[in-house]
């Protein structure tokens, strides 16, 4: 038994991390109540190049000049932010319609061929986006798709990550189960869409969340596929920083902040339950 002595340390600790690790969200969140004169006071040191800089919690006279700016005055606004809804909304989308027969075939197809297939599928994996962009542009250029949204959710859509994570969700389906259904009818659509689809919810629920989050936020892609301003996602909006919209900026950053907060609050659970699952099969079948 660990004393609670060192228990009470160890919550310290992980409630110092947990309050460090907000800190950006903190700041944001007071930025986007500060006004622009006020953001100069306190980034003095940055702009000028000299004098001091303050970080803050509380703005000294709150405002709601960029909110009142981004939601009335930028009609740009409205433009990246549901550039951003599109791109992530087709991109997920598309790697649910792709990654989850995939994964089906996968797990049902057994063979040393498939072993050595999967296991190089697992490779591409781990190459980063820089590695394999240089042959995505080619490509694009070649089809013609470049500076198209297009260009964006194409190579996204075939990602390997999905498919990993869903393909341990149907592994891990007792084999006793497809026997069972196979005996009533022999359809292999009929034993994906009713036996496997369903007990592989946690994971494919997981892998659609985990890729609202990530391509929510990509700036990669878009920055090296898309040319044209209007086309932008937020995340190549908001770095056009300066020290007359800082305020501005702030508000639109916590605008966009919150849809992402309430999608992982709601669906902790399911990705919980869907990277869980998975850790609870693989320690089951060691």
């Amino acid at each position: 038994m660990i004393p609670s002595a060192a228990k009470k340390l160890s919550f310290i600790l992980a409630a110092a991390a947990c309050v460090l690790s907000c800190f950006p969200i903190f700041i944001l969140l007071a930025g986007a109540f500060t006004g622009n004169c006020e953001w100069r006071s306190y980034l003095g040191g940055i702009w000028e190049g000299q004098g001091k800089t303050y970080f803050f919690l509380f703005p000294s006279f709150p405002t709601l000049s960029g909110f009142a700016e981004a939601l009335l005055d930028r009609p740009e606004f409205y433009v990246v932010f549901w550039n951003s809804v599109k791109l992530t909304f087709c991109i997920v989308l598309g790697q649910i319609f792709i990654a989850v027969p995939a994964a089906w075939g996968f797990s049902r197809w057994h063979s040393r061929a498939s072993s050595l297939l999967f296991y190089v599928y697992t490779i591409l994996m781990f190459l980063p986006f820089q590695v394999t962009m240089l042959s995505n542009y080619i490509v694009l250029d070649k089809l013609g798709i470049l500076d198209t949204h297009g260009a964006v959710t194409g190579p996204a859509v075939f990602s390997t990550f999905p498919v990993f994570l869903i393909y341990r969700s149907f592994i891990g389906i007792p084999e006793e189960l497809y026997e069972a259904f196979s005996l009533d009818s022999g359809s292999r659509f009929r034993m994906f869409w009713h036996i496997g689809v369903p007990l592989a919810m946690p994971g494919i629920k997981g892998a659609a969340l985990l890729g609202v989050v990530e391509y929510w936020n990509m700036i990669e892609q878009p920055m090296l596929f898309l040319k044209t301003p209007s086309l932008w996602p937020f995340a190549l909006y908001i770095p056009g920083i300066s020290r007359d919209n800082v305020s501005y900026l702030s508000a639109c950053s916590l605008i966009l902040v919150i849809p992402m907060i309430l999608i992982i609050f709601r669906g902790k659970d399911d990705i919980r339950r869907g990277i869980g699952t998975m850790a609870v099969k693989e320690q089951g079948k060691e």
